[in-house]
């Protein structure tokens, strides 16, 4: 414990801020949770929003600071991963038989990503998880999902996310076993070893 607490806090003991913004992601969920259980949903969306928009500051704030790590980075990908899973709580808490309405885009849009990481652990030894453009684009309609149904009530855009989060997964196998490696890639082009 005492080894993750000193990656928190820089050389000279000075507070690693991108640190803390990305750890206060993962702290929002529970109180999200509780608001979106007690029928709070405009303030749970509201605490969703802010917990969105730490993802976006965490990695401006290391870069900025000069304070990046590889573990913030390994730190902000952990939490975007939980993050991801309790969008899915957020979603069937706020919306009662949405998985009975949704339940194949559903396991697509949660499951597929969980499926990809065990296929790239086979594949490769380690966990793949590439910066293509239609990963973001994916990760980009994951987080706005839970707010635009609740602002429109249009549930049509679980399925569109779900289709981008599949393909961005199926793109990024088809990668792997081309024998991509750059996981700075912007899509399956770029970064495959060349003979």
């Amino acid at each position: 414990m005492k080894g993750h607490c000193s990656q928190i806090v820089s050389e000279n003991g000075a507070v690693k801020i991108a640190n803390i913004v990305t750890l206060s992601r993962g702290l929002l969920i529970v109180p999200i949770l509780l608001l979106a259980s007690y029928r709070y949903l405009g303030i749970a969306v509201i605490v969703y929003l802010v917990a969105s928009i730490t993802d976006l500051l965490d990695g401006w704030i290391a870069r900025r600071s000069g304070r990046a790590s590889e573990y913030g980075s390994r730190l902000d990908a952990i939490v975007d991963n939980v993050f991801s899973v309790a969008i899915l709580f957020f979603l069937t808490i706020s919306y009662p038989g949405l998985i009975a309405r949704h339940g194949l885009a559903l396991t697509i849009l949660f499951g597929g990503p969980l499926l990809y990481l065990l296929v790239s652990w086979f594949l490769t030894g380690r966990l793949m998880m590439f910066h293509f453009w239609s990963a973001k684009a994916g990760a980009l309609l994951l987080f706005a999902t839970w707010p635009f149904i609740h602002v429109t009530g249009w549930e049509a855009i679980i399925g569109i996310a779900a289709a981008v989060v599949g393909f961005s997964r199926v793109e990024q196998i088809i990668f792997i076993l081309r024998g991509g490696i750059d996981l700075d890639a912007p899509h399956m082009f770029g970064g495959v070893k060349t003979r």
